[in-house]
């Protein structure tokens, strides 16, 4: 019955954890610090870290779907994401216009996607991100994307 117990706190501080990791912002010194950050997490298949990058209040949206509204969800939907074998991230060469506490940033992508036991299939796409200075750095305010063809 101990055992139960510790264990069941465990699980209890682990999702807790986590959930209130998702709600932690984590800027970047320059807003093209959140490209590598971003492909450095999607390696890894950290949500948490991919929601770090945004606002509690961004917004992410993408071509035929609803609009993904604050942290949480959109670490939910990279949840999502990752769990459909989305597994690498490849970014061109991004182009920043920056002011002093707004940044615009657009981009060229290919994500590696690959389902258990299915041949990688590579999506391409572009991006444009909004970013806002924050206490400690810039964060994503909104992101807008799009597959082609």
């Amino acid at each position: 019955m101990r055992f139960l117990t510790y264990f069941s706190a465990l699980i209890f501080s682990l999702f807790i954890g986590s959930a209130i990791q998702a709600q932690t912002a984590t800027p970047v010194a320059s807003p093209d610090d959140a490209i590598e950050v971003m492909i450095a997490a999607v390696a890894a298949r950290d949500a948490n870290a991919v929601a770090g990058l945004y606002a509690e209040d961004a917004v992410v949206l993408g071509s035929g779907r609803p609009v993904t509204a604050g942290r949480t969800a959109i670490r939910d939907s990279w949840l999502q994401s990752f769990a459909g074998g989305y597994s690498a991230l490849q970014v061109g060469r991004p182009r920043t216009e920056r002011g002093a506490d707004r940044a615009a940033m657009i981009f060229a992508w290919q994500a590696t996607i690959q389902q258990s036991g299915q041949a990688p299939q590579q999506v391409q796409g572009r991006s444009m991100l909004y970013f806002k200075r924050v206490e400690g750095g810039w964060i994503i305010s909104a992101d807008m994307w799009q597959p082609l063809g």
